[in-house]
């Protein structure tokens, strides 16, 4: 079985024959195959004006339990070979939606939300799947903003638990699949696909996309990706399909030789962002339009640029519309969590997610122009914590480091080693002596700490 999609309907294809999902979830087709179709999607659906029936096991009763179960299961897999046999066992769903591929060091989750706006913001129902979580762990799965519905988590669960079990697939693999059934069940127009690890075989790389999206190469994850960035870049080119455009945001020639070669083989265009003038600060020119970023971060012009090029060149293929206006709108006024994020006022607290080398240099970038802030750090133990210590020492005398529970999480005393900085080991101890400091805090590092620290402080600002 397969399946695709033609405007609001899903046309399922059976041994020759086909069977279509109208948008109001009515099938119409041949019994036999109806039936087959019925058992693939977990929600209600209806043949002929009546309601089919579905076997349901009631395993979980809340989305805590689901929580529970899918954190039980295999962190990550880093292979595609089991989840692509699990999808062609299921019908081949992701071939139902439209889809943006996303991936790079750095940057990913501002690109998509970018994007996303923008489509959303001209009349188009829009899916987000993106992590790590930052509110909730939901979060990484939203429709038009809204994060997911507990309640429809839980039914898909309790509906393709044992089929989850049976294929052994990884906590990943779960929630891109419950990603792919909320999508095709909120008939989303386009869904914007952030890559979790790398590219080639992540599990989003199921997907097949109407654009491929490479924000940056830079150091990280080199267990799993390579010691060079040659080697990165090449995981990463894995998301690159046949005859699909690639916009490429990356400009080092080591990595551009890993990208022309294989879109070459793909038989790919590779295009690229166009130069960005007149900056000031957070304000450019890019094409036609001119941009004036709310977001903080000088970073952000990279990413919103990224996002331009890559709907500019959907919009010229004939994919999306959009006005001009809505689009330089929708980038001026995006926000996304996490990412140099102001989050007080007195003093002023900035959080930003420099959880690699990379990330920590166009941190460094954007917060030269605060005088000697306090700088409150955690990270997780497998990355480049040197050289992060080194950018936050030559923009502050005052830099914390402290810890936060996470299995990889790296120690107070590992992260300080012979470094000129104090150490709190309770990060709200430390998050308490920064509403004394007068002057800036900045709070950085993983982001599974911003998490963490951002919802502390959000808290204490309701009381």
């Amino acid at each position: 079985m397969d399946c695709r999609r033609k405007k609001d309907q899903i046309i399922f294809t059976i041994n020759d024959h086909e069977v279509i999902l109208t948008k109001d979830n009515e099938l119409i087709g041949e019994k036999e195959d109806i039936l087959e179709v019925n058992q693939l999607l977990p929600w209600p659906l209806s043949y002929q004006g009546k309601i089919l029936e579905k076997k349901v096991k009631e395993r979980f009763h809340s989305y805590e339990e689901v929580a529970a179960f899918i954190a039980s299961q295999k962190d990550r897999v880093y292979s595609l070979t089991n989840f692509a046999h699990f999808m062609e066992e299921h019908g081949n769903l992701q071939h139902a939606l439209s889809c943006i591929h996303i991936c790079g060091t750095n940057g990913k989750g501002s690109t998509s939300n970018y994007i996303r706006d923008v489509l959303e913001n001209s009349g188009y129902r829009v899916g987000l799947f993106t992590s790590p979580a930052i509110l909730t762990r939901l979060e990484i799965i939203q429709v038009d903003h809204r994060i997911a519905e507990d309640q429809r988590i839980v039914e898909y669960c309790n509906y393709y638990v044992d089929e989850f079990l049976k294929y052994e697939i990884s906590l990943f693999e779960i929630e891109m699949f419950l990603s792919i059934l909320y999508f095709i069940d909120f008939r989303t127009d386009y869904c914007v696909y952030e890559v979790g690890l790398g590219g080639e075989l992540d599990a989003t790389n199921i997907i097949t996309p109407m654009i491929c999206v490479n924000t940056n190469i830079s150091y990280d994850h080199m267990n799993y990706l390579g010691n060079t960035l040659q080697e990165i870049a090449q995981a990463k080119a894995g998301i690159i399909k046949e005859g699909i455009p690639f916009v490429c945001g990356e400009r080092k020639e080591e990595c551009l030789e890993v990208f022309k070669k294989t879109c070459e083989l793909k038989h790919s265009e590779l295009l690229f962002v166009q130069e960005k003038k007149n900056i000031v600060e957070r304000s450019y020119d890019y094409r036609s339009y001119h941009l004036d970023l709310e977001m903080l971060g000088s970073y952000q012009v990279d990413n919103s640029a990224l996002a331009i090029e890559v709907l500019y060149q959907l919009r010229s293929r004939g994919m999306v519309d959009f006005q001009d206006k809505i689009l330089v709108e929708s980038i001026n006024h995006s926000h996304w969590a996490g990412r140099f994020e102001k989050l007080w006022d007195d003093p002023l607290i900035i959080v930003d997610g420099a959880h690699n080398e990379d990330g920590m240099k166009r941190f460094y970038e954007s917060a030269q122009k605060y005088p000697n802030p306090l700088i409150i750090f955690s990270a997780l133990r497998d990355k480049d914590t040197t050289s992060m210590i080194e950018y936050l020492l030559r923009l502050s005398n005052h830099v914390i480091v402290t810890e936060f529970v996470h299995p990889r999480a790296a120690s107070a005393e590992q992260l300080a080693k012979d470094y000129p900085v104090r150490i709190i080991k309770d990060y709200k101890e430390a998050i308490e002596e920064a509403f004394k400091y007068k002057g800036v805090v900045l709070i950085t590092g993983s982001l599974y700490f911003i998490s963490k620290v951002r919802s502390y402080i959000l808290e204490k600002g309701k009381v």
